[in-house]
């Protein structure tokens, strides 16, 4: 909806569904994540495998992208 409304109106008309983008999709990320760390179990926290590290960048990214609360 936000590259939609982007390509159509231009970036200040798009700016909420642009803002609202940036909030939802890390959080969707991480949420994968989080289930896949789950299903995993110690293997999905051990440097085995890239689920930790790949949790971690999801959860910087939150970080970085400034307050979504």
């Amino acid at each position: 909806a936000a590259a939609l409304e982007l390509d159509l109106h231009g970036n200040k008309r798009a700016r909420g569904a642009i803002a609202a983008a940036k909030v939802a999709a890390p959080r969707a990320a991480l949420a994968v994540l989080d289930a896949a760390v789950q299903a995993h179990g110690a293997a999905g926290v051990c440097q085995d495998f890239p689920l930790a590290y790949l949790w971690v960048m999801a959860r910087t990214l939150r970080l970085a992208d400034g307050p979504d609360e």
